[in-house]
Parts: C-alpha cells; structure tokens; sequence
C-alpha cells in the first residue's frame, strides 16, 4: 500500500541539504529526455504558429544581428525605418539566438532550439527546488509536470522571453533557498544575479521576491533583517533592472517605438503620428471590465485544466494543495499569490495571451509533486526496501506508466489550437519572398497587415527581409505615404490586407491604386499587394 511520507520525511530541516547528486538520479534524465522529445514536435516550422507577432519581433531583433553590430543597449526592429531602435526587455533570448544563428546561419529550428535549452533548464532547475525545499520525489514529480505540461511544452519551443524568465525565477528561488541553507556566498550571489536577470528578460518576474522574501522569514526569522549580503543582493539585482527599464523608456520617448511594456505600443509618434490616421494602441495592463470578467474566470480556469495542467496534473495540484500544510509548503502558496496578483493588473493581456500564466507553472509544479510524491519515491515502498534489486524496475514501471499517462494527456489537451497545425501561414511566408524577389535590396517598405491595432507588425516586413515602416488599415493614410516616400525614403507600399483598406479607408485605397504602379507578385493570394512608390520622386498633383 502506498502511504504519503510523514511531515518529518516531506519536509526536512530548514537548515538541511540535499545529500546526492543530481546527476545520480536516472530518473531526473530520464525525465529531461521525455522533456524534449515533446519539445521536438514540428521543432522546424516557421515562426507563424500562435503569438507568431511577438515571436516575429524577436526573431527580427536576432536577424538584425546577423547582419549588423549586436549592441544588446540599442536592439532595433524593422518596422521603425532604417534605424529603428525600440524600447523593450532586455534582449538577452535574441542576442543568444542571433549569436548561434551567425554560426549556423538564420535557421527556425535553430532560433527554437535556444528556446527549449531554457525550458529544459527549467525542467532540472525545479527538480533542484523540489529537491531541496521537500525532498527528492517532490523534486522528480515538480520535474515531470514541467515536462510534459502542454503550455509549457509549446512555449518551451517558442522565440518569446516568458520561458527564460521562469527559467531565471527559479534559479533566483534555488539560489536563495541554498544561501538561507547554506550561508555560502556564491548561493547568495546566483540568487541575486539570477533575480535580476529574471527581471531584465521580462518585468514581472520580480513578483518572485515575495516567495523569496517569505522563505528569508521562515528561515531566519528577525535575523534576516541584519543580513547585510542578502539586503545588498536584492538591491543590487532590483538596480540593475530599474536601470534598464529606465533606459528603454527613454528609447520610447526619443524614438516611439516600444513593445508594451510600460507604454502602450502599436503606433508612430512625431510627424509621423502628425501626418497618419488613427492608431489603436495596444496596452496590456488593462484591468477590471474589459473583457468581462465572468467570461475571463470561465476562460482561465479552463486553460488550467486543459492547457497548463492537464486533467492528471491538476489532481495532483489539488491534492498537493489540500493534503500538505507545512510551514515550508507555504512559500508555494505565497508565490502562488504573487502570480495572481500579476492577472489583476494586466488582466487584458492575461486573457488574450497564454504565456502570461507562466509564471505560476513553478508553484504548481510543486504542489504537483508534493501530491503525488508516493509515486515518485519508489525507494521506499515496501517491496523496494525488502528487496533493493527491485528498485529500478519499480522506478521504470512508474515512469513509463507516467509518461504513457502524460502523453495521452498531452494529445487530449487543446494546445494543439497553438500550434495551428492545419492552417500555418504559408502565404504570408510566401508573400514575403515574392516582395524579396520584386524590390532591390535594401529598400525601405511602406506596410500594411491588420484593419485596427496592428502598426508596427514585424509580420510582412521579417519574410520580405526588408525595412520599412507598418500602419493598420485605420492609420494608413495618403499623407503618411507620401510623407514617408518624400521625407524618410520609402520605396514601395506592401500589404496583406488589400480588401481591408478598400473596406475601412477606400479613399485611400483608391489613391494608392491610381498614383501608384502596382507590381506584380506571381504566385500569391490577391489581397497582397505591392505598389512602387517612385522613391522620392514628387507626389502626384505637386
């Protein structure tokens, strides 16, 4: 009979330390391995499946890169003219994915595989938490749901900054919980370095510091308030990120260019702004009321079970969260409540983006492995402790039953609506290169994709290798075109979306189509469309 571990065995002494080595465990690599074989799935295909803008705007950054001096201060986009410098996070995904693509060369499958080498490290990372904040079978169990979990299988495998910064969140959590174990010096600083880095790579992982604080308090108690190294690595880490948001926003004010962060993104400032249409910007720090609320609970509890979880590891959640009350257990608690607080202020970009659950991933990992640790320490059952020899086929029965459970899990989930398998972009793939072939290299791009909060798109301009500036169908105007050809250099006008424009601003479509030479694109659908634009010759009727 399986019996849960006592409080003693679930979790031991604050002031304890693992006793094996990681690399000992087989289960551990096995695990790592079963990681990535979900995350070898379409590994190759182009950066169009779900949250392809974001993924684009970063496979953009890299591309740069390849091509121009990396200044990790200064990342540019190609849709902010030919010098485009944009405000966003630190650029730490696309500078290794540019680094490794000027060995290889520009490659999808390579640009994904710098992505799955944080999500693997994740994986090991939290097994080390588990390891040492409970025991080993929490460790192993908060390991194998990362594995195999269906959001974080997808995202794992994605150009988009949300996995390195759980990546770093955890180390920031590994490292602090050694240091408070320990009192060596280096655990202190790899919590510091990587709660910074974990901040730098996207903002919100500084809601980490509330687990971290917590696990200081059941640690030291009042002591930790003459902690001088653990005080001076919090704030030496919140320095360095307070820094570099500073700088970035003062890239927005100079250029107008961002990526949501703080400011709202999707629009031009400047004379630009002065000689568009109207821009529909993009926040995602909208909170209460917009979208319904009823509509949002329904919907996020639903991702849990379906996408983040699964059915198996949401039971295991449940009862890691029902039948554990620890101290220790507590600090998954608090950073369960410190992700939540996260979706009450940013309550739009929660609802309309999957990745912003990340972040609870870690806590229920190991509310996941505290539930279902009997499963996961084999070495203790009855029968393995009579006869030692037994262990390992225990061990084996347990993770191929597991892994059978988890990849029929995996398929019954809807993460297969991300990774849009039966309608990938081809033709905007396509497009792009017919636009690559048509205009001589180097020149500047007037663009055109989405009818309303769609400027900035990196989405025609990356797959026709160009740069140029991008404006939705409401903020496309006569002027802007001619302003942009006159003034800045554009060239030609493209878009995706030609019957939107004649849909929502026909006086400008007519304009484009009569003063403008359209170009052919051989090969692609209709409503792309490419006009010559007579780079800097007068405009008509001057």
């Amino acid at each position: 009979m399986l019996v849960y571990p006592t409080h003693q065995s679930s979790e031991a002494p604050i002031t304890a330390t693992p006793t094996s080595r990681a690399v000992s465990d087989p289960f551990l690599w096995c695990t790592l391995l079963l990681a990535f074989a979900f995350r070898w799935y379409r590994i190759d295909i182009p950066y169009v499946d779900a949250h392809s803008w974001r993924q684009v705007t970063n496979a953009d950054i890299a591309r740069l890169w390849t091509e121009l001096p990396i200044n990790p201060l200064f990342p540019q986009v190609s849709w902010g003219g030919p010098d485009g410098y944009a405000g966003l996070e630190f650029p730490l995904l696309h500078l290794i994915t540019a680094l490794v693509w000027r060995v290889v060369g520009v490659s999808d499958t390579a640009g994904r595989l710098v992505a799955v080498a944080f999500s693997l490290a994740s994986v090991w990372l939290i097994y080390l938490l588990g390891r040492r904040l409970f025991n080993v079978a929490v460790g192993r169990g908060a390991a194998f749901l990362l594995a195999f979990s269906p959001s974080f299988v997808y995202f794992g495998r994605t150009l988009l900054s949300d996995i390195p910064m759980v990546t770093f969140s955890i180390a920031a959590m590994l490292g602090y919980a050694a240091y408070f174990q320990t009192h060596r010096h280096r655990d202190a600083a790899l919590g510091a370095l990587s709660l910074a880095l974990a901040g730098l790579v996207k903002v919100p992982a500084i809601l980490i510091l509330g687990p971290i604080i917590w696990l200081a308090w059941l640690s030291r108690r009042w002591r930790i308030f003459h902690d001088a190294e653990f005080a001076i690595g919090i704030i030496l880490a919140f320095a360095a990120i307070a820094a570099w948001y500073l700088h970035v926003d003062r890239i927005y004010l100079e250029t107008g260019l961002t990526q949501a962060i703080f400011r709202p993104s999707s629009r031009y400032t400047g004379e630009i702004a002065a000689y568009a249409g109207f821009f529909t910007t993009v926040s995602h720090w909208t909170t209460w009321g917009d979208p319904d609320n009823v509509a949002f609970i329904t919907d996020i509890a639903g991702r849990f079970i379906h996408l983040h979880l699964t059915p198996l590891g949401a039971a295991g959640v449940a009862l890691g969260f029902l039948r554990f009350w620890t101290p220790r257990r507590t600090v998954l608690d608090v950073w369960v409540l410190a992700a939540t607080s996260l979706v009450a202020v940013s309550l739009v970009g929660q609802y309309f983006h999957e990745f912003h659950q990340l972040p609870f991933h870690p806590p229920l990992a190991l509310f996941f492995g505290l539930g279902m640790q009997p499963l996961f320490a084999w070495e203790q059952w009855p029968l393995a402790v009579e006869r030692k020899r037994l262990a390992g086929v225990l061990a084996a029965a347990v993770f191929v039953t597991l892994s059978g459970t988890a990849i029929w899990s995996f398929v019954e989930s809807s993460v297969f609506l991300l990774y849009r398998t039966n309608h990938i972009n081809t033709p905007l793939i396509d497009a792009g290169h017919a636009i690559d072939a048509a205009t001589p290299e180097g020149s500047l791009l007037v663009v055109v994709e989405y009818d309303r909060a769609g400027s900035n798109s990196p989405m025609l301009l990356y797959y026709a290798h160009r740069r140029g500036w991008s404006f939705d169908a409401l903020s496309i105007r006569p002027t802007v075109v001619n302003y942009l050809r006159d003034k800045r250099g554009a060239c030609f006008f493209a878009t995706s979306g030609w019957p939107l424009i004649e849909a929502l601003e026909p006086d400008t479509a007519r304009y484009i189509a009569t003063a403008f030479k359209e170009m052919p694109l051989p090969g692609v659908l209709p409503n792309y469309r490419l006009f010559d634009l007579g780079c800097g010759r007068a405009s008509p009727g001057d």
